[in-house]
C-alpha cells in the first residue's frame, strides 16, 4: 500500500490517492487526450483521493474504481475524500465538486462493505474513530466529512485486521478494536518508509 507514487521492485501495489490525477502536471489538453497515462502494470492499482480528477481517474487502466471488493487478497476499498480549503481552489482545476461519492453510491459502499465483511480496506480518508489521532491540519476538525461518516458506520459494522488509509500527510500506525490502522505519508515529501506498508504474503489477480 502506498500514498503516491510508485516503488522500483515491487510486484504488486494499492496506492491509496492524492495522485495529482487533474493537476497541472498530470492534465492532458483535453479530456480525448489519453497521454498522461502511463505503461503501469496491471498490478499496481489506486483509489482517488480529493485531489484527483474522478473523470480522469476514471480513464486510467491502473484505477480500480469509486468502491469495490477484491476477493482474491480480502480488499474492499473507497475513493474520495473531501478538501477542506475547497473555498481556496478552483472547480476543475485544483478541486472537483464530485470529489466524495454521491449519497446513492455511499449506500450501495456500504451494502456491499456490509455483505463481504472484508479482511483489509483501503481508503483515502479514515473513519472518525481516528480522525483526532491522525489529523495534521487543524481545520479538518471543523467538518466531518460525509465519506468520514460512511467510513465510521462501516468501522461500525465490521472491524478488519488492517485499515490503510492517507489524507493526512503523515505516518501513524494504531490498533483499535481488533484493527491495525495505518495512515501512510506522502511520498512526494515522507521518508520512503512512512509512504509504504507492506503485508506480508498478500497476493491478488489484478
Amino acid at each position: 500500500m502506498q500514498h503516491t507514487g510508485g516503488r522500483k521492485g515491487v510486484d504488486c501495489s494499492f496506492m491509496v490517492g492524492d495522485m495529482g490525477i487533474g493537476f497541472e502536471d498530470h492534465t492532458p489538453d483535453n479530456k480525448n487526450d489519453k497521454s498522461f497515462i502511463k505503461d503501469i502494470s496491471k498490478e499496481h492499482l489506486f483509489i482517488r483521493g480529493n485531489h484527483d480528477d474522478p473523470a480522469l481517474c476514471k480513464i486510467h487502466p491502473n484505477y480500480i474504481g469509486d468502491y469495490g471488493f477484491l476477493p482474491k487478497p480480502n480488499i474492499f476499498y473507497v475513493s474520495g475524500g473531501y478538501s477542506i480549503d475547497h473555498h481556496f481552489r478552483t472547480q476543475g482545476i485544483d478541486w472537483w465538486k464530485d470529489e466524495e461519492l454521491n449519497e446513492e453510491e455511499m449506500a450501495k459502499a456500504l451494502k456491499c462493505y456490509q455483505d463481504h465483511k472484508p479482511k483489509i480496506v483501503v481508503s483515502h480518508e479514515c473513519p472518525l474513530a481516528m480522525k483526532i489521532d491522525s489529523v495534521t491540519n487543524l481545520w479538518k476538525f471543523d467538518h466531518n466529512s460525509r465519506t468520514e461518516l460512511l467510513l465510521q458506520n462501516m468501522f461500525k459494522i465490521h472491524q478488519p485486521d488492517y485499515w490503510i488509509y492517507g489524507h493526512h500527510h503523515r505516518f501513524l500506525e494504531k490498533d483499535m478494536n481488533g484493527t491495525h490502522f495505518v495512515c501512510l505519508n506522502e511520498l512526494i515529501d515522507g521518508k520512503i518508509n512512512d509512504c509504504i506498508f507492506e503485508i506480508k504474503d498478500l497476493t491478488w489477480e489484478g
